[in-house]
C-alpha cells in the first residue's frame, strides 16, 4: 500500500487530481443507479434522510480523527448555498427511476451553460464568443435529449434542467461568498439539511397522502413514510459509505489542482452513469439522446476551459 501511495505522490497533481476525481464520479455513477432499488422500498423524501444519517456519523468520524472542524465561518452564506443544492439534488433524484439516470445526468450537467448565462445577467460578467457558441452548441444537445413534440420528452425530464440550474446558482454562491469556508462544513451542513428535508417531504405526504394518479405516476416522489427491513438498511450504509468516499476524493482533486483544469472531468459521470444504467437495467437514451449528452459535454468543456478576458468578449 505505501509502494502505491509513493507511485501515486510522483504523479503531477493535475493527473492525480483528474484520477480522484474520474474514481470518484464513476463511484457516484454507479451508486445512483442504485437508486432504482431504494424507490421500491421508500420515497425521495426517506431515501434522503435515511443516507444523510449514516453519511453524517461517517463525516462526524471522519472530522474527529482528522481534528477538522465542521463549523462555519458564515453559517447565513452557507445556508443560502445549501438551500440550491438541497433543492438541485431532490429534484434530481426525484425522477431518476422515472428517466434513463444518463438522461437525468444530461440536464444536471446543463449547470455550467447556467452559470454562465447567471454570471451575465446577474453579476455583468464577460461573456467571450466562444462561450455563447458553447450556449448554442449546449441548448442544441438539450433538445435532443429532451426531444419536444415527441413522446420521449416527460415532465421528468424537465426536473434536471431546473436541478442544473439550481446547482449553478449554488456553485456562483459558493465561489463568491463561500471561499473560505472549509468543505467538511458545508458537506455537514449540506447532509443535514437535505435529511431534515427529506423528514419533512416523508411526514407531509405521510400525514397528507398523495392523489393515487400521482402515486401511480411517480411513486418515488410522492410516496409517504414506509417500513423499512434490513436490506434497505444495508443499501443505504453502502450508498453512504461510497457517497462519501467519493466526496472526499473529489474535494481533495479539487485542492491538489486548479479547478479550470480539474473541473472538465466532471463529465466523465454521463459516461460513469450511463454505462452502470446500461450493464445493471438495460436503460439506455435512444441515438438523439446520445448526440445530445455529447453535445452538452462539448459545451460545457468549453465554458469549462475559455477565459473571457483571452479572446474577444461580448458584455
Amino acid at each position: 500500500m505505501s509502494q502505491f501511495t509513493i507511485s501515486f505522490r510522483a504523479i503531477p497533481p493535475r493527473y492525480q487530481s483528474a484520477i480522484l476525481l474520474i474514481l470518484g464520479l464513476s463511484i457516484f455513477g454507479l451508486c445512483d443507479n442504485f437508486t432504482v432499488i431504494a424507490a421500491q422500498k421508500v420515497g425521495v423524501g426517506q431515501f434522503h434522510f435515511s443516507r444523510s444519517i449514516i453519511a453524517c456519523f461517517i463525516v462526524f468520524t471522519a472530522s474527529f480523527f482528522l481534528k477538522l472542524s465542521l463549523v462555519p465561518i458564515n453559517l447565513r452564506n452557507v445556508l443560502i448555498r445549501t438551500s440550491f443544492n438541497v433543492v438541485s439534488m431532490l429534484l434530481y433524484f426525484g425522477v431518476l427511476p422515472m428517466i434513463p439516470i444518463a438522461d437525468a445526468g444530461a440536464g444536471l450537467f446543463t449547470s455550467p451553460i447556467f452559470v454562465l448565462l447567471f454570471s451575465a445577467l446577474f453579476f455583468k460578467e464577460q461573456v467571450s464568443f466562444y462561450q455563447v457558441v458553447a450556449i448554442i452548441i449546449g441548448a442544441i444537445g438539450l433538445l435532443l435529449v429532451l426531444q419536444p413534440g415527441t413522446s420521449n420528452l416527460t415532465v421528468f425530464h424537465l426536473a434536471p434542467v431546473l436541478a442544473g440550474a439550481c446547482y449553478a446558482a449554488c456553485a456562483i454562491y459558493t465561489s463568491k461568498y463561500c471561499k473560505e469556508e472549509s468543505p467538511l462544513a458545508m458537506l455537514i451542513i449540506f447532509l443535514a439539511s437535505i435529511g431534515l428535508s427529506g423528514l419533512v417531504i416523508s411526514l407531509i405526504f405521510t400525514v397528507f397522502p398523495a392523489p393515487e394518479n400521482l402515486l401511480e405516476k411517480a411513486p418515488f416522489l410522492f410516496k409517504g413514510w414506509k417500513q423499512t427491513d434490513f436490506e434497505f438498511w444495508m443499501l443505504i450504509s453502502f450508498l453512504a459509505f461510497s457517497a462519501s468516499i467519493a466526496i472526499g476524493m473529489m474535494i481533495k482533486a479539487y485542492q491538489i489542482s486548479e479547478a479550470s483544469f480539474t473541473v472538465v472531468y466532471e463529465y466523465f459521470y454521463l459516461i460513469s452513469a450511463g454505462f452502470f444504467g446500461f450493464i445493471l437495467w438495460d436503460s439506455a437514451p435512444n441515438l438523439y439522446g446520445i448526440i445530445g449528452i455529447i453535445f452538452i459535454i462539448i459545451a460545457g468543456v468549453i465554458i469549462s476551459i475559455v477565459k473571457p478576458n483571452k479572446v474577444r468578449s461580448y458584455s
